[in-house]
């Protein structure tokens, strides 16, 4: 699995990420969970190049969040999915993990400004 991890103002990027499944969902955990810091705040992980998402990926991805959040503030704490594709999408929401994990699809802002009634 070939994949990018960088650190930066208490915040974990995860990038490179071709397919999440059953194949190396074991090693993406790994990997990450073994670059996590102590006084990490976010893990953004960048979707926008992954096409598959099984299972077994989706199970890493919970896991890995009861890993980080462990020991760690849960209010201020996110894990950031950005970019899925919409078949990715998809997934994240048929499998309700959108409700833990914050989704920022492909095109918007991370900036969450609130919408106004005109």
């Amino acid at each position: 699995m070939i994949m990018d991890i960088s650190h930066q103002n208490g915040t974990m990027s995860v990038t490179g990420i071709r397919e999440l499944n059953a194949a190396n969902a074991q090693r993406f955990h790994s990997a990450v969970a073994t670059a996590l810091l102590p006084d990490l705040r976010a893990i953004e992980i960048d979707l926008s190049y992954t096409q598959v998402v099984d299972g077994a990926g989706l199970g890493a991805l919970v896991s890995l969040y009861e890993a980080a959040s462990k020991n760690r503030n849960k209010i201020g704490f996110a894990i950031r999915l950005t970019n899925p594709s919409p078949s990715v999408q998809q997934i994240i929401e048929l499998a309700r993990l959108h409700h833990l994990f914050e989704v920022t699809p492909t095109g918007s802002t991370t900036d969450r400004v609130p919408r106004q009634e005109t």
